[in-house]
């Protein structure tokens, strides 16, 4: 990430030299109306996604593999470029100029970037079954423990509301360059905040709200945060959340509130690492910071958090978690510093979660065949690790190769870089998906859902190998999560950024992830001799119908990277 970040950077500085000439062209665009053609813009996605800056003889050019838009007549022959800004009016639903003086949104708010716009959820509902799935299915799962389950979960699950100001912590072992860019970031910007949303785009994992997540079937949120200098505590993946962490703290126990007999498991850690201990887990904070912090956090859930020294994640039934109020379960990173003595009952220790990464996307062979020795072997793992209180975490969440990155940032930051050559740097160099031609992700969502293609093909199979041995993990988290508790797999952004020339069946082709692992869960209870042969019945046949609404769909697909007979 750091040697990203400064290739951004030089670019803009290699542009420098170019700013009179564009200021100029600013200054005619936005008074004289050359850019009005955003007033044709209809979505919020297509308007905010227009380019700033574009070379006026690529097809190609800063951003454009996803949405080509030339305005004719625009072109300035000496510079080479065209200058186009445009902001959405979310109070009218309407496409404005950057800039404009006479065609003002009704408001001063404005959205900039295509992946700060509306998700597209069906707001005005929840999901039927999946905010009460627990519950619903007390008659079978009533009796079993959290260690015996398998939980949906969701990779960087507050990421779908980051800001544009770079976490203290925010970058990995890059503590300087997190100053850096907190000091500078913006400051060369032609159109400001450019830097910091295209690493936004390289971080965030999810379209949902936690509230939504949870709606949607999720029980284990993988909760990350730092202390920001003097200030509060914030979530954070590279840059830090809009809201202090305490905010969707709050969310999840009035979601809990308004759910009497779910459970939820939150694991708790900076950087998804619960062993990392001390500076290693928080570089720079205090020992009084950190427990003064938790003193908080148990008061917030002190009738929902669970108390150890009467439950038990590996002994405790669900029935017996509900009845005592013990329905918030957190695995706390940097135990025993963060936790004081008096409050460390309320936690486990966070290193008990047993977290195995896997492969990612950019090795999908690799990828392929470890998600199937994980799914293969996952009974005989959950068994020693519940003798110990573990939890056995699976992580199908992916990840932006580097060269991925490099590529996206040269194709949206410098006009003047040949796009053919950074697509195929980026197809051949980061990635061994076949069918991956002509097309660089240019954010870490286009990957994931990339990678979701291929994570639904190995869950399906674990689902329906269940009478040959196969299992889940204790929780598996990944991206994308989408509407009723699915995984996006087709090529269309939850924000509403289409692809062209990719298959149109398929834009949003979502996979039933939450309905499998809770199916799953069905079976085993009913394996085990929970609950009756009716009751079993019943509710294997009403998953059964659910997974068949959003049914596992393959396609060809010769530019997106999804492949049909590939990697089987």
């Amino acid at each position: 990430m750091a040697n990203t970040v400064n290739m951004v950077l030089d670019n803009e500085l290699r542009i420098m030299p170019k700013l009179p000439a564009l200021i100029l062209l600013v200054t005619f665009a936005t008074t004289h109306g050359v850019v009005w053609d955003c007033d044709k813009q209809t979505s919020c996605a297509t308007c905010t996604g227009m380019s700033h800056l574009l070379d006026a003889g690529s097809p190609t050019s800063a951003g454009q593999s996803e949405n080509p838009q030339h305005l004719e007549g625009e072109e300035d022959e000496q510079l080479g470029t065209q200058l186009i800004g445009c902001n959405w009016c979310p109070d009218d639903n309407s496409c404005h100029a950057y800039g404009s003086l006479f065609n003002k949104c009704s408001s001063d708010t404005y959205l900039k970037f295509p992946d700060v716009c509306p998700t597209d959820y069906p707001s005005s509902t929840t999901p039927d079954f999946l905010p009460d799935w627990m519950g619903s299915l007390n008659a079978v799962l009533g009796n079993l423990t959290v260690l015996d389950l398998s939980l949906p979960g969701t990779h960087d699950s507050l990421t779908y509301d980051l800001s544009t100001t770079v976490s203290d912590g925010g970058i990995d072992d890059y503590p300087e360059l997190s100053k850096i860019l907190n000091l500078f970031s913006g400051s060369v910007d032609i159109i400001p905040g450019q830097i910091e949303d295209f690493i936004r785009q390289q971080a965030r994992t999810q379209g949902l709200t936690i509230t939504q997540q949870l709606d949607n079937g999720v029980r284990f949120i993988d909760f990350r945060q730092m202390k920001e200098g003097e200030g509060g505590w914030y979530s954070l993946h590279c840059l830090e959340s809009n809201n202090l962490s305490f905010t969707y703290l709050k969310e999840i126990k009035e979601w809990l509130q308004l759910h009497p007999q779910e459970v939820v498991v939150a694991w708790i850690t900076k950087h998804g690492n619960g062993g990392a201990t001390g500076d290693d887990a928080y570089p720079g904070v205090k020992a009084e910071d950190k427990q003064a912090y938790w003193s908080q956090v148990v008061d917030l859930f002190s009738d929902l958090i669970i108390d150890t020294t009467v439950s038990s994640p590996n002994s405790t039934s669900l029935n017996d978690l509900i009845a005592r109020s013990h329905r918030f379960i957190p695995y706390l990173g940097d135990y025993e510093e963060f936790a004081s003595d008096d409050l460390k009952k309320y936690a486990l220790d966070g290193s008990l979660v047993d977290n195995q990464l896997g492969s990612s996307v950019e090795t999908e062979v690799n990828s392929y065949q470890s998600e199937k020795d994980a799914f293969s072997s996952a009974a005989e793992t959950k068994k020693n690790d519940k003798l110990s209180n573990r939890l056995y975490l699976r992580s199908m969440a992916t990840s932006s190769p580097g060269c991925q990155i490099e590529a996206a940032a040269y194709m949206k930051f410098d006009p003047f870089a040949n796009s053919d050559d950074q697509i195929k740097s980026c197809t051949s160099g980061c990635f061994d998906i076949p069918s991956l031609v002509g097309w660089c992700p240019t954010s870490l969502m286009d990957v994931a859902q990339m990678g979701a293609y291929y994570k639904q093909l190995t869950l399906e199979m674990a689902y329906n190998n269940f009478d040959q041995g196969w299992e889940f993990p204790n929780a598996i988290y990944l991206d994308s999560l989408d509407v009723d508790g699915t995984i996006r797999v087709g090529t269309t952004l939850p924000w509403g950024v289409e692809k062209d020339d990719d298959v149109a069946e398929h834009k949003t082709s979502r996979y039933p992830y939450a309905d499998t692992l809770i199916g799953f869960n069905v079976k085993l209870a009913c394996k085990l001799g929970q609950g009756d042969e009716e009751k079993c019945t019943e509710f294997t046949n009403m998953i059964d119908e659910r997974r068949k609404v959003y049914e596992i769909e393959v396609w060809d697909d010769g530019k997106y990277g999804r492949s049909k007979d590939w990697p089987q």
